[in-house]
């Protein structure tokens, strides 16, 4: 039997499309790794009925130990989020509400999920309740993101912790005595947490004050480091101007207020753009408790550029310090 020529084509045809065919994208083969960078993209959701659309970036990065992932979201507010699931390829995070203490943020319960439509780009959705009248609260939010050349350099996070960084400042004490100190990250010893010391020249009783930190992108918490505070401070990168964010420790209260943003201050060696922010504490004084009061101006990738205290306690006391200089 002679073999015709048009099924011969027909059969050559057929081979040649299957063997062209793509192999079909499976999300469930994604791992947590896979979401780890910075990504772009627009957002869309329905609000007090209107229809909002937003376009930002989003950083993605691994928390302490590595098991959970956390995320900055830069929209036309900054928040933060952190995971609690991932499955089937599939990163479900909680939003960190932005002002807890807000009226109208009480019903705040927003989350969302992350999850890759092919190779390249990924399908979010964020919905709950975020800040807003009684009532108007819910949102629905759905976009695409893509990976963005932008990094943490060029994004406001924190980045300016690194073993052996170190800065130095030019002290005012309450007295009007001037004096230096030296802040010197001797170690990382952990994905964000670093301990160094604080040199001085000031007369102190201890020549050698500890510094521990806890540096993520997302926070900045100065947990040991009495040069700044006696209590520990934590400053979170989604702070809204004007917003009271208050810390309960035992018996004391710690508050921290952003006051305004992109702020100029000129040093010895050079302007840095800072957000100002104030905070207050406790602390012991010769009438009992007193609340301190201190503003501090911040840069991201730089660190703390300046710190002036309202009412310091006692004479040795820091009234102001500023950046003269910095090996980074």
């Amino acid at each position: 039997m002679k073999n015709h020529p048009a099924i011969i084509l027909f059969s050559a045809l057929i081979i040649l499309t299957s063997s062209c065919k793509k192999k079909s994208f499976d999300p469930m083969t994604k791992s947590q790794g896979d979401f780890i960078g910075t990504w772009t993209g627009t957002l869309t959701t329905f609000k007090n009925n209107k229809q909002m659309k937003e376009t930002g970036n989003f950083l993605i990065f691994p928390e302490e130990g590595g098991t959970l992932l956390g995320g900055i979201i830069y929209l036309s507010e900054t928040r933060v989020f952190r995971q609690f699931q991932f499955q089937n390829g599939t990163l479900y995070f909680k939003v960190f509400n932005t002002d807890p203490s807000s009226p109208v943020c009480q019903n705040w319960n927003l989350s969302g999920y992350a999850s890759f439509i092919d190779e390249i780009t990924m399908d979010i959705r964020i919905s709950g309740n975020e800040c807003g009248n009684p009532g108007s609260e819910y949102v629905d939010w759905s976009g695409t993101l893509v990976q963005s050349p932008a990094t943490k350099d060029t994004l406001p996070c924190f980045t300016f912790a690194k073993a052996t960084n170190n800065w130095t400042y030019q002290v005012i004490k309450k007295s009007g005595d001037t004096c230096q100190i030296q802040k010197l990250i001797a170690q990382k010893t952990g994905d964000y947490f670093f301990t160094g010391e604080s040199t001085h020249s000031c007369g102190w009783t201890n020549q050698n004050i500890p510094l521990k930190w806890n540096l993520t992108p997302a926070e900045f918490l100065i947990q040991d480091d009495a040069t700044i505070s006696i209590h520990p401070i934590s400053i979170p990168i989604y702070a809204k101007p004007g917003v009271v964010y208050k810390t309960n420790l035992n018996q004391d209260t710690v508050t921290l207020t952003l006051l305004y943003t992109d702020v100029v201050v000129t040093t010895a060696i050079g302007d840095f753009i800072c957000n100002q922010y104030i905070y207050t504490e406790p602390v012991a004084a010769v009438q009992g408790k007193i609340t301190r009061s201190a503003y501090l101006w911040l840069n991201f990738h730089n660190g703390i550029i300046q710190q002036l205290v309202v009412n310091p306690v006692n004479d040795p006391d820091i009234k102001m310090q500023i950046l003269t200089a910095k090996n980074f």
